[in-house]
């Protein structure tokens, strides 16, 4: 069965080229947020024609959110035939401006010497691609799977995602008992599997002084130098316990254990 489900991908190899090219050509860029309802729409079109049911999540309100830049989000989600965990493949629709120093369209998705050059194709629209590939392949090998598959398009990642991951876990769409794994095929070659996913602590300190007059600077004091105490507590407490907090898990490269 494996044998003739690798060959299924293979055969669709020319399939993933073309869908990833299909989504590379819209310029989803981020800041502000184009585009991103035609991207979505097209991976949940896709996966419709596979028997995958869609819910499309707006982000109202969040950060960019606008009626010119609306934050869509794309869910499609098909159920096996028996009970069993829920596996969520979740990609960014959104990519970075293009930049100078192009020698091909940026938007095109030009293949030259078997790779594809275009924004996008490896953050992460190539990873997305391939993740629509793999599930089509095991429903046409009539796989038996139980539990249930899903594979979202979220926005605003290159932009702290509070359009999309952020705004889509709050409703519960990452957490069980929806959901048991999820998997992010981000561009980390294809012996590389990382356990986890950066995210972001945010803090705001505020330190306080008193005003005086140069004559008398006894009668002051300075906030700036409260603000150096502070960052000598995080250098000699907080990024030590840090770095002692490891995975035992045979992560690669070294440094991701403490990821």
């Amino acid at each position: 069965m494996i044998e003739s489900l690798f060959a299924r991908i293979d055969s669709k190899s020319e399939e993933l080229v073309s869908f990833t090219k299909e989504l590379v050509r819209i310029p989803t860029i981020n800041p502000p947020g184009e585009d991103y309802l035609k991207c979505a729409e097209l991976l949940g079109n896709r996966l419709a024609k596979s028997g995958f049911s869609l819910l499309y999540e707006r982000a109202n309100n969040t950060p960019g959110d606008s009626e010119r830049y609306p934050r869509h989000n794309v869910i499609a989600r098909i159920e096996g035939k028996h009970s069993g965990p829920c596996v969520h493949f979740n990609g960014h629709l959104d990519v970075v401006v293009a930049g100078n120093g192009w020698t091909v369209a940026p938007f095109e998705g030009v293949v030259r010497d078997g790779k594809i050059y275009g924004r996008g194709t490896c953050d992460m629209k190539g990873g997305l691609a391939a993740s629509v590939i793999a599930m089509e392949a095991i429903l046409e090998e009539g796989i038996d799977f139980p539990g249930v598959i899903e594979i979202s398009g979220t926005v605003d990642e290159e932009t702290g995602g509070y359009g999309g991951v952020a705004f889509l876990a709050e409703k519960g769409f990452f957490s069980k008992p929806r959901v048991d794994h999820v998997i992010i095929p981000e561009p980390l070659n294809v012996d590389r599997v990382c356990l986890g996913h950066r995210g972001a602590w945010w803090a705001e300190v505020e330190t306080f002084g008193r005003i005086a007059h140069g004559s008398m600077p006894f009668l002051g004091d300075s906030a700036i130098r409260h603000m150096s105490a502070f960052l000598e507590l995080i250098e000699s407490r907080l990024f030590p316990a840090l770095d002692k907090k490891q995975t035992r898990m045979p992560v690669v490269p070294e440094g991701a254990r403490r990821s």
